[in-house]
C-alpha cells in the first residue's frame, strides 16, 4: 500500500511539473518547495527544524546519492552532482560532550546556520558544503571540494577545504550578469539567447522583461500539494 501510494504522489508530482525519485528519503517533518521543471534524486532530506522549509529552483536539480540538512534555498538553473552533502553541521559528533560516541549523543544536533545556493551553481560530485555558507549566483565547486566559507558570485572552488583557483569571468563581465538577474525571466525566451558568449548574450538579453513566476508545490509528510 505504502508504495502504491508513493507511486501516485510521483506521478502526482511530475504532472505538475516536478520529479522525485524517491519520496520516502524526504523526512516527514522536513518540507520541500519545488518550482515547476526542478528535480531531485534518491537524495536523502532531514532539516532539522521543521518550521524551516527547503526551497528549490526551476531548472535545478540534484542527483541521487546525496544528503541535505541546514539548507534553506537552492537558486534556478543549478547542476548538483551525484553524492553531494548540502548544509552539513561542523560537529557531527559532540566534541564538548564527555563521549561523541552516538551511543550517547543520538539526539544531539549542532547549532549552525543555514546553508543558501544562488542560482546558476554548478556543484560537482562528492563535494560538501558545510552549514552556514553561501554559495553565489554563478559559482562552480569542483568535485571531491569541502566548502567551509563563503563563495562569492562566479568563483570556481576545488580542494579541503576548498581554495578559489579563478573566476569564470572578468569582474565587468560578473557585474553585468548579476545585474541582469537573467535567471528570473522566462526560459520560453531565454532558450534562444547565445548563452556561448556572455557579451553576446548580455546584449541580446531584452531590457524589459517581467520576472516570471513559476508553478510551486510543496512536500511534507510524503505528500505533494499545490502552494498559490
Amino acid at each position: 500500500m505504502a508504495n502504491f501510494l508513493e507511486h501516485y504522489e510521483r506521478l502526482k508530482a511530475k504532472k505538475l511539473g516536478v520529479r522525485v525519485q524517491d519520496f520516502s528519503n524526504i523526512f516527514l517533518d522536513s518540507e520541500l518547495i519545488m518550482e515547476a521543471n526542478s528535480r531531485i534524486g534518491n537524495v536523502r532530506v532531514k532539516l532539522p527544524e521543521s518550521d524551516q522549509a527547503l526551497s528549490m529552483g526551476a531548472y535545478s536539480y540534484m542527483r541521487e546519492g546525496g544528503e541535505i540538512f541546514h539548507l534553506k534555498s537552492i537558486g534556478r538553473f543549478c547542476s548538483i552532482g551525484r553524492n553531494v552533502v548540502l548544509g552539513q553541521p561542523p560537529d557531527n559528533h559532540p566534541i564538548a560532550w564527555v563521549s561523541t560516541s552516538m551511543t550517547v549523543s543520538r539526539n544531539y544536533v549542532a547549532a549552525c546556520h543555514y546553508t543558501t545556493i544562488g542560482h546558476d551553481v554548478w556543484i560537482a560530485h562528492n563535494a560538501v558544503i558545510m552549514a552556514g555558507v553561501n554559495i553565489g549566483h554563478g559559482a562552480v565547486i569542483g568535485r571531491d571540494a569541502v566548502v567551509t566559507k563563503d563563495v562569492e558570485p562566479y568563483q570556481i572552488v576545488v580542494g579541503n577545504p576548498a581554495k578559489v583557483v579563478k573566476s569564470r569571468f572578468p569582474s565587468e563581465q560578473i557585474e553585468a550578469l548579476l545585474n541582469s538577474e537573467w535567471w528570473n525571466f522566462d526560459y520560453a525566451i531565454l532558450k534562444d539567447l547565445p548563452f556561448g558568449d556572455p557579451d553576446q548574450f548580455l546584449a541580446a538579453l531584452p531590457p524589459t522583461l517581467e520576472p516570471v513566476s513559476y508553478k510551486k508545490v510543496s512536500i511534507r509528510n510524503r505528500k505533494i500539494s499545490v502552494l498559490d
